[in-house]
């Protein structure tokens, strides 16, 4: 088995046009190899054709970064177009990665890391642990405060007949608007009795704090817990964890809706800033340029005005803000170009906190 757990910090990522964007345009291999990429394929987002091919197509480009992407299908388990039998749309995967783009691809197989829940079912985790060992660069293993119990996890490991040392453990704790000790308590007793079933290859804890919907306008600053949560379990003992988060996005997967104003959720070290403005209403008139595009330019230029940017070198996405804050780039329209800005600042932010 190939060693995967060399990263300092992992993020969980949508399988949509602005995640798949940002990890197009990473312009410096550091972005990949201290950070850990997992994708969730989503029932509510594009067509299962077009995640498949977005997913198929970051996992190519990563590996020839020299970066494994984990892969979590257990929110479409069942569900049309995603594949059938026990491994659903990680098997579709892996199928479509055996084979070359073209004659010229000599990158095959290309592998990647399938994410185990610990809710598989007793039928699903023998194909899942078949799968990890077939694909030969092992899995990870995402589980919930529930089930962060060592007879449970070892029941897990039984089932999934895959060592724990070709495994990366992600404790999930999921949406954490705030931080009380006794969340800081309970976390560090899931991460050790989970923990206790090991040696892992390595340990993740996992959760995010960006709220389902933003209800300010303008440009304010909220903790960035999961970051906190994390720093007080290294320092309670554990120096080995690695950060985990869910980008730029909330914990829980909602049903999507268009939104009426334009809004990006950028790092910065232990806070979110937030610039959010609501779009002009259309009045029929001839524009050069559309609202939501003009709304975008505003949203960018609240953020390139305040301390917390990190300037146009520190990524692609960084540069592009400015760009738009000064009234430069294109495709400002669309829908997952906000996505896709933050989610390279935020890549290049996990990078250097995990340098």
């Amino acid at each position: 088995m190939s060693t995967s757990g060399g990263f300092g910090a992992l993020v969980v990522l949508r399988a949509k046009q602005g995640e798949f964007a940002a990890l197009h345009a990473v312009d410096e291999r550091a972005h990949v190899e201290r950070v850990q990429p997992l994708f969730e394929f989503i029932p509510n987002g594009s067509t299962p054709a077009g995640q498949l091919d977005g997913v198929e197509a970051v996992a190519r480009r990563l590996h020839g970064l020299g970066r494994t992407i984990m892969v979590d299908a257990a929110e479409v388990t069942g569900e049309p177009g995603f594949g059938a039998g026990p491994v659903g749309a990680l098997g579709e995967l892996a199928d479509r990665l055996a084979h070359p783009v073209d004659l010229f691809d000599e990158q095959v197989p290309v592998p990647f890391l399938p994410v185990v829940r610990g809710t598989a079912t007793a039928a699903e985790l023998p194909a899942l642990g078949r799968l990890c060992q077939e694909l030969g660069a092992g899995g990870a293993l995402r589980i919930g405060t529930a089930a962060a119990d060592r007879e449970v996890v070892e029941r897990l490991l039984d089932r999934l007949r895959v060592v724990p040392a070709e495994l990366d453990l992600i404790v999930d704790l999921g949406y954490l608007p705030e931080l009380p000790a006794r969340l800081v308590d309970r976390a560090a007793a899931a991460v050790g009795a989970a923990t206790g079933c090991g040696p892992f290859r390595s340990v993740s804890v996992l959760s995010g704090s960006i709220p389902r919907s933003l209800d300010r306008t303008s440009l304010w600053e909220q903790p960035r817990v999961e970051e906190r949560l994390w720093r007080s379990l290294v320092e309670d003992g554990r120096p080995d964890l690695r950060l985990g988060d869910y980008g730029i996005a909330h914990p829980v997967i909602g049903e999507g809706h268009r939104s009426k104003h334009v809004a990006l959720r950028y790092s910065c070290p232990d806070h979110w800033l937030y610039s959010r403005e609501r779009q002009p209403v259309a009045d029929g008139a001839a524009e050069a340029e559309s609202g939501r595009a003009r709304t975008i330019r505003s949203v960018c230029r609240n953020l390139v005005e305040s301390d917390g940017y990190a300037g146009p070198e520190f990524s692609w996405g960084d540069r592009e803000i400015l760009d738009a804050a000064e009234g430069r780039g294109s495709g400002l329209g669309a829908t997952s170009k906000p996505p896709a800005l933050a989610t390279s600042h935020h890549l290049a932010y996990l990078a250097a906190h995990a340098a």
